[in-house]
């Protein structure tokens, strides 16, 4: 084969040495690059330390959020008793009616207007041994008032005050003189505080203490004297609320 190239056995020889020689170079080549990318990727890993798995950040808490439960209007009704340390009767008894009203909420604030109207039994009588009488009847009230509360879940602490109507009638007889009497409707103050319970979708109930104050009904007779009896009433009561 060689003599059909024209080439002698001895420059075969030589040819088949550089063959051999390039194979095994190429051979050698590849397995210190192979040796030299273990290395380096061993020194990598070393850098990198040992393997953790990630954990992502945990989420941020979630805002604080007050539902605007009180928002809107509610109507209800009340009952309580009223009493009075007025004399000279010092009436007391007991009362019942309804109210209706409307809240407006920001975050814990709650603030609105409620009025109400009552039937009344609060009454007195006074008697002396000398034959003297006085008699005191609180027929109706009703109150037109502000509230300001603070809301904490399902319960508001609030404020309230305003203006007291109510239709008192007084009468007093002394031995020996006419009578002193009075029947008006009078107009005072009130002002108290509560707490309302919202213990069920649109469903509220509340306990509340108001102070009537219509002062002093200074009292007439037919001779142009006057009599003094005092008319301020203390007033607790439970109710219970629709909200629409």
């Amino acid at each position: 084969m060689w003599a059909l190239w024209g080439a002698t056995s001895h420059d075969a020889q030589i040819f088949y040495g550089v063959i051999m020689t390039a194979y095994k170079t190429k051979w050698i080549l590849l397995a210190s690059m192979g040796v030299l990318a273990a290395a380096a990727g061993n020194a990598s890993a070393a850098d990198l330390g040992p393997y953790k798995p990630y954990n992502p950040p945990p989420p941020e808490p979630a805002p604080i959020y007050q539902p605007a439960i009180w928002d809107g209007a509610y109507a209800g009704v009340n009952g309580g008793y009223g009493w009075s340390n007025g004399g000279p009767t010092e009436p007391d008894g007991g009362f019942g009616g309804g109210q209706i009203g409307y809240n407006w909420q920001r975050d814990r604030i709650v603030f609105g207007i409620e009025g109400d109207f009552q039937g009344s039994g609060v009454s007195g009588r006074a008697f002396t041994f000398d034959g003297d009488t006085a008699r005191s009847d609180m027929n109706w009230f009703s109150t037109v008032r502000g509230r300001v509360g603070i809301a904490q879940g399902p319960w508001l602490l609030y404020g309230t005050g305003g203006v007291a109507f109510a239709d008192i009638d007084n009468r007093v007889n002394l031995v020996g003189s006419p009578s002193f009497h009075d029947s008006d409707t009078q107009t005072g103050y009130a002002v108290g505080g509560g707490l309302e319970w919202a213990f069920a979708p649109n469903w509220s109930a509340k306990a509340e203490y108001l102070y009537l104050g219509f002062g002093d009904d200074t009292l007439h007779n037919s001779d142009g004297d006057t009599y003094r009896v005092n008319n301020d009433v203390h007033t607790v009561r439970v109710g219970l609320n629709y909200h629409f």
